[in-house]
């Protein structure tokens, strides 16, 4: 679907031409059908008023003005339409998209898991002295890698079974208690053997996971040795919690009130996992829709909106080809959210008219509903002064009637005003808060990651041991950087890792680059807590602070205390593994941002991770550096773990979307069992535009459109209007009407400050227009709107003469002896005014002064 809906052919609903490619959707769209019930009952409403006016013998052409309400309905209802349609279809493209690239995500981790603990030298020693479960070496050694599995899922909560089988299947190692598989037949034996791949992934029923239909399971052989033609001695299975991964993925992105179900699809479309099974259940076969913005397909006897989503992967993997997919039921897709936007509605109209993301034709809308509002105000206007005049009219009446036009116009005016702030909040807050949230996901899944490996490698049988050395050879040491290496080779988000004994001193380092750091003693919170440790579950995180470990910049560096080989709780030292933040933040960030067709960073956008006293941890904007402070409001800051929150701001004179989210852990890294508290908060900008674009005020309206009626006998009509702050009127016997500024013809080659501004034609002569607001000491900043054309008598003869006014304000009745002559030596300039009064309304005095337009015209025109 095209952003303009303007070469799309139109088809007739509920009375109005609508869009064809809107008129499926559109009755399910709540909002949108609310605001076409209130404009088509105020349709009838000016059907009513028609009639009275024929009825009171007012001129105002009601018709004309029912029409252009009703043109401008139908431009409002088609962007609305278009809007929502594409605001839906991008709430779910994101969520199709986020699943299935989380989780993908999440198994790259995985691959790396079992390429690594195939090497495991305890796992290898296992199987060196192992022939079968009947060996008597079995029961011996048994317990001691069970314990290590055991110590393995705990690090690694996303595993619920380890395997170890030798080559021919025989299962030698498992710790699920419940399972007694003896021999596996597995397919994944033939396929670890002879792969040249460094992983296994199967997604399938294993034999020696008897209990469930389906497993998700990484693979892999065990080799004598690191060669790359070792002989193979064993293969090792890990067996993911994939139903309990795909739960939590789905929580956090399932909006349950629209009753939408999100589901990870294989290859052929088949439904593996699903946020409600009762609605869509697995092995479900679905239509893929990765076309388009989205299709309408029928599931269960119901239509849905749907949208497929392929992995995007990451570092070039993409696992087994899964799909994202979302199905929405059609008559809950267009559900409005609740925006607690917090910004005036005049700074949302300006930006409506000078955003970059709106199209000229919406931006036309307001415009065009403030322009027949004023058309209507005017014929209002123009109404009452001439019912005025008229002896033979039911004066009473036609008031009412000029009144109640007015107020309908008001309303319709409104109407358009609500829907157009709504349908400007929808484009501008898109998708900021989906954004942040994915941001910050990456993050602590990815931070999950850094917490496991400090404490699992910490487990290495080599380092405890070594460390329980009185004292640490240089073979040793280089025995220590050599294992150390390894590992780095294999993690590359580490910019080193190193050992220190339990002085705090480092003994061997990861990286040649590093080797200075031999011997530094560290001294350090995070070191002295570490080593203080007694739990081998335990870790430590530095806080996010610039170190010489770190090439003097900030950056996280986990550690997990070494404990001793020989005395259970007994620590020897400790492992730091320093954390590469400045790329790897920077690239979460950078994953995360919308992007164009030609997967390009979309203009105008930036993320941003802070701590809570705002230190910036990571930006994709250069202005915005590490270790510096974004400057934005406390409030933001103040938000709990998983909390979000959206608002326009104002940043270096930029008028952004910004959308923010706490951070929530993952599991149970940051969820309290860890004792790690350390909040970080995602921030996503969008531009929408400069932030010094003219913004008019609304002003509460001072006075109405109706007559203002004092009870008197003897009450002469003042027709009133404003030229900029002044409260100015003449007698209604003077005015002949207003016309717009639009009439005016402007002079030429005068100069500003000439009273003179131009011509405009009345019955077929042209009469002078003059700007009086210097003879009323009025500096006037804001356009003139209208023009007052005003009748005089002079030597028995009519002239005509404008006056360029700003406002048209109401008909007032005024008692003829408050309507006294003023003193002309009381005030500057008293010659050009006939009197000043005041006026009640509403429980205000409002003081009305009231011209002379026979010496004003004089004085301006001579």
């Amino acid at each position: 679907m095209s952003s303009s809906g303007l070469n799309k052919s139109l088809k007739i609903y509920k009375g109005l031409k609508i869009f064809d490619n809107i008129a499926p959707y559109i009755k399910h769209m709540e909002s949108v059908e609310d605001y076409r019930e209130n404009l088509q009952l105020l349709e009838k409403s000016w059907d009513n008023l028609t009639i009275m006016g024929q009825l009171g013998g007012n001129n105002i052409d009601m018709n004309s003005t029912k029409k252009s309400f009703a043109n401008l309905t139908e431009q409002l209802l088609n962007h609305l339409g278009i809007e929502t349609i594409k605001k839906t279809s991008r709430q779910m493209q994101a969520k199709a998209q986020i699943a299935v690239d989380i989780v993908i995500r999440n198994l790259f981790e995985r691959t790396a898991d079992i390429g690594f603990l195939a090497t495991d030298e305890d796992i290898r020693d296992f199987l060196n002295h192992t022939v079968s479960k009947y060996d008597e070496s079995y029961e011996n050694n048994i317990s001691h890698l069970k314990n290590r599995f055991e110590e393995y899922v705990q690090k690694y909560s996303v595993y619920f079974d380890i395997v170890l089988m030798d080559t021919h299947g025989n299962v030698l190692v498992n710790l699920d208690e419940n399972t007694k598989i003896k021999q596996s037949k597995d397919e994944i034996i033939n396929l670890s053997l002879n792969t040249q791949e460094d992983y296994v992934e199967t997604y399938k029923y294993h034999d020696f996971s008897p209990k469930y239909k389906k497993t998700l399971v990484y693979s892999y052989k065990v080799t004598k040795t690191n060669e790359k033609d070792s002989e193979a001695i064993g293969i090792l299975a890990l067996c993911f919690k994939f139903t309990d991964e795909m739960k939590g993925i789905f929580e956090n992105l399932v909006n349950k009130s629209n009753q939408e179900c999100l589901t990870l699809l294989d290859k052929s479309g088949h439904v593996i996992a699903s946020s409600d099974k009762y609605q869509i259940p697995l092995g479900a076969k679905m239509e893929i829709a990765t076309q388009g913005m989205h299709k309408i397909v029928s599931f269960g006897g119901r239509y849905y909106l749907s949208k497929t989503a392929a992995t995007n992967g990451y570092q070039g993997f993409k696992g087994l080809d899964w799909y994202g997919h979302i199905m929405v039921p059609l008559e809950h897709a267009f559900l409005e959210d609740q925006s607690n936007l917090e910004i005036s509605e005049d700074i949302l109209q300006a930006i409506l008219q000078y955003g970059d993301s709106f199209s000229d034709e919406l931006k036309q809308i307001p415009i065009q509903a403030n322009q027949i509002q004023e058309n209507l105000n005017r014929a209002v206007w123009n109404g009452n002064v001439s019912q005025s005049k008229d002896s033979e009219s039911d004066k009473g009446f036609s008031r009412l009637l000029l009144n109640e036009i007015a107020k309908t116009g008001e309303e319709t005016k409104n109407i358009f005003k609500s829907s157009i702030i709504n349908l400007t909040k929808t484009i501008i807050l898109n998708d900021t808060i989906s954004i942040a949230s994915l941001m910050i996901d990456i993050m602590d899944r990815n931070l999950y990651e850094r917490a496991n490996d400090c404490r699992w490698w910490a487990l290495n049988s080599e380092f405890r041991t070594i460390l329980d050395n009185n004292i640490i050879t240089s073979d040793l040491k280089n025995k220590l950087s050599s294992t150390l290496s390894y590992i780095n080779n294999l993690y590359t988000v580490y910019t080193n890792l190193f050992i220190y004994d339990k002085n705090g001193v480092i003994l061997a380092v990861s990286q040649n680059n590093q080797e200075h750091l031999i011997g530094k003693k560290l001294d350090t919170l995070w070191s002295n807590k570490t080593l203080s440790m007694k739990d081998s579950s335990k870790y430590c995180v530095s806080d996010f602070e610039s170190t010489d470990l770190y090439d003097n910049k900030p950056t996280y560096i986990y550690n997990a205390p070494i404990e001793s080989s020989k005395s259970e709780n007994t620590i020897v030292g400790g492992i730091g593994i320093v954390f590469d933040s400045e790329i790897e933040f920077k690239a979460m960030i950078d994953e995360s941002m919308p992007r164009t067709v030609k997967d390009e960073v979309k203009n105008g956008v930036f993320g941003v991770f802070t701590t809570k006293n705002k230190t910036i941890i990571s930006s994709s904007n250069q202005k915005y550096s590490v270790g510096s402070y974004l400057d934005i409001t406390d409030k933001f800051f103040n938000l709990k773990n998983g909390e979000t929150y959206s608002e326009i701001i104002t940043l270096d004179n930029k008028f952004y979307t910004i959308g923010v989210k706490c951070s929530n852990g993952y599991r149970e890294f940051k969820n309290g069992s860890d004792d790690y508290k350390n909040d970080v908060y995602s921030f996503f900008f969008s531009y929408i535009s400069e932030a010094n674009i003219p913004i008019e005020t609304s002003k509460p309206k001072l006075l109405s459109n109706d007559v203002v009626k004092t009870q008197c006998d003897d009450c002469q009509e003042i027709a009133t209007f404003r030229i900029g702050s002044k409260y100015l009127g003449s007698y209604c016997k003077d005015v002949v009407q207003s016309v717009s500024i639009d009439k005016l013809e402007t002079a030429i080659n005068l100069d500003d400050t000439n009273c003179f501004k131009g011509t405009i034609i009345h019955n077929k002569m042209a009469v002078s227009v003059l700007d009086i607001s210097s003879f009323i000491k009025e500096p006037v900043d804001t356009n003139y709107n209208e023009i007052v054309i005003v009748d005089y008598e002079d030597s028995q003869e009519h002239h005509f003469v404008g006056l360029l006014v700003s406002k048209l304000e109401n008909i007032v009745d005024i008692e003829t002896k408050k309507l006294k002559p003023l003193e002309q030596n009381l005030i500057t300039g008293g010659a050009l005014i006939q009197s000043i009064v005041s006026v009640e309304q509403n429980g205000d005095n409002k003081l009305l002064t009231i011209l002379d337009i026979k010496k004003l015209a004089n004085k301006l025109t001579n």
